[in-house]
């Protein structure tokens, strides 16, 4: 599996049927599909991500009032109902990659409040190990995690997530799919 950007990371998201929150990509000039979205997804925040670029800018408590107002310096970005929402229900965030040779490279943390972004900054577990390694089991739901992405065939490939412990998202399962990253 070869996902080069943003934009190729969102269609292999929705190739693979992972879960995800409500999400639709839009660019600018949108507003009235924007607000047909917001109508859609009826809830407290949301989050606005660019799509041009990796480390674009991210907003991830934008409330429902404000939304329209903030993607204005936008061209390309994603609105998707914001894991804020479900603040009191994550337990883990951050990007993880197994590796085919049993290497596994991660940046975690169990900040209920944070995003994948703040979890990278600012990490409960920042690991290069192996999978046999006792370490793992200090990490809430890491057997979870592992049988999630071998499953779903995303082994070599960056997994940016967060795991809740109740239901949302699309799928209405545990963790929620942001993004895969493989070349950039």
């Amino acid at each position: 599996m070869k996902i080069e950007n943003k934009l190729q990371s969102i269609e292999v998201i929705n190739e693979l049927n992972l879960n995800k929150f409500p999400e639709q990509l839009f660019y600018k000039g949108e507003e009235k599909k924007v607000q047909e979205f917001l109508e859609n997804y009826s809830v407290p925040y949301y989050a606005i991500r660019d799509k041009t670029r990796a480390g674009g800018e991210f907003k991830l408590k934008v409330s429902y009032n404000q939304v329209l107002e903030e993607i204005k310096e936008y061209k390309i970005f994603s609105i998707n109902v914001s894991s804020a929402n479900y603040a009191d229900n994550q337990l883990l965030v951050g990007e993880i990659e197994f590796l085919s040779n049993g290497e596994v490279y991660m940046i975690l943390s169990t900040e209920s409040t944070f995003s994948v972004r703040d979890a990278t900054q600012n990490p409960t577990f920042n690991l290069k190990t192996d999978i046999f390694d006792k370490e793992l089991n200090k990490i809430p739901n890491f057997d979870f995690l592992y049988q999630y992405i071998t499953s779903h065939g995303l082994m070599d490939v960056i997994v940016e997530f967060s795991l809740f412990n109740k239901k949302v998202g699309i799928n209405k399962e545990e963790i929620v799919i942001y993004e895969l990253r493989t070349h950039y």
